[in-house]
């Protein structure tokens, strides 16, 4: 029996599971790293001190402050040539942070956290690419923006709108994100955004999104994290990837270049019978968009090493040898060519 079909499943009649003997190969790109800077580990830790039970998931050295230098050795472990660094700079503009008393000093530190990461961008010899971090609904999210579009080693912008407390129901909150999609778009930045921005997250919310907002995107890639929700599959992240499913199938505003990573898009427990329920499903949809439109992400260090990610995903999801090699040979298009990356300035 495969996990996909279940009991009618005949042999023969399809290329369901991957053979155990046959050894995928390593992602072309890891399309969602973090590293981080001094500032940001000392603000982690101190939200993990007051909030522990907000963290408890989390691996140890999500704590520790990583350099690009500690990236690439993860990407060699696991076999893989290039990684995306998310900046995690938009940690000083959320509602939660608390270490930045003044607006001064979240501007400050945004800027030097996202220094740090397109220096490691630079000084990687094409092998990484950086995103810059910004809270979309902060008040210098645009000049942010414009600072960093077109500079050696940057390729695009990370949104975290639950880090960043974004309402779908404010319309401050959707009108400043859509000009930070317009921004974004216009200086041809691609876009990794974290839609989810609640536990309870209505599938109104997505819908809002594809509709108001991701037509604003026009001409630039739009990489949506963890499969549309917020990391492991529930049911409000299989409603959400339906609704992108629907909204590619009929060609909505800003979809042309829309793609979707795989980051920690896991179950705890395969063997129970809700959770393959859930991956099963989960396998329906990326086959149903088609899987040239996901590209494999492990979100390091969050839960765990970008070797250790994918292993777990190409055990869970028995997809065929084709699809995976599909998914992990995908390199992004808003990646520069090798060449090009390596030929960028470094300083």
């Amino acid at each position: 029996m495969c996990i996909d079909c279940g009991p009618n499943c005949r042999p023969g009649q399809h290329e369901h599971r991957r053979p155990a003997d046959s050894p995928l190969p390593a992602a072309a790109v890891d399309h969602h790293l973090h590293i981080q800077g001094p500032d940001v580990s000392a603000e982690l830790k101190q939200r993990a001190a007051r909030s522990p039970e907000e963290f408890a998931i989390f691996a140890p050295a999500l704590f520790d402050t990583r350099s690009g230098r500690d990236a690439l050795v993860q990407l060699d472990q696991a076999g893989i040539r290039e990684g995306v660094l998310l900046s995690m700079a938009y940690t000083f503009a959320s509602p939660q942070a608390t270490m930045c008393g003044d607006q001064a000093s979240v501007t400050s530190l945004t800027r030097s956290e996202n220094a740090f990461n397109v220096a490691a961008a630079r000084a990687s010899n094409g092998r990484l690419h950086a995103c810059i971090g910004v809270n979309p609904v902060s008040d210098f999210a645009l000049d942010e923006i414009s600072h960093w579009a077109g500079q050696a080693g940057v390729v695009g912008l990370k949104l975290h709108l639950g880090n960043s407390n974004f309402v779908f129901d404010s319309p401050e909150h959707m009108a400043r994100l859509a000009e930070v999609f317009s921004a974004a778009s216009a200086r041809r930045m691609a876009i990794v955004i974290h839609v989810r921005s609640s536990a309870a997250f209505p599938a109104q919310d997505t819908m809002r999104f594809i509709e108001e907002i991701l037509p604003k995107a026009a001409g630039t890639t739009v990489q949506i994290a963890h499969a549309g929700g917020g990391g492991g599959i529930d049911e409000e992240t299989l409603a959400a990837l339906a609704l992108y499913a629907d909204a590619l199938e009929r060609g909505a505003p800003g979809t042309e270049q829309l793609i979707i990573d795989l980051s920690v898009v896991l179950v705890r427990d395969i063997g129970d019978a809700a959770s393959a329920d859930l991956v099963r499903r989960l396998i329906a949809l990326v086959r149903r968009i088609g899987p040239r439109r996901f590209v494999m992400g492990s979100d390091w260090p969050t839960i765990c090493t970008p070797r250790e990610h994918n292993d777990m995903q190409a055990s869970q999801m028995t997809l065929s040898i084709d699809e995976w090699r599909l998914i992990l040979g995908h390199r992004a298009a808003y990646l520069p060519s090798p060449k090009a990356a390596q030929a960028a300035p470094t300083e």
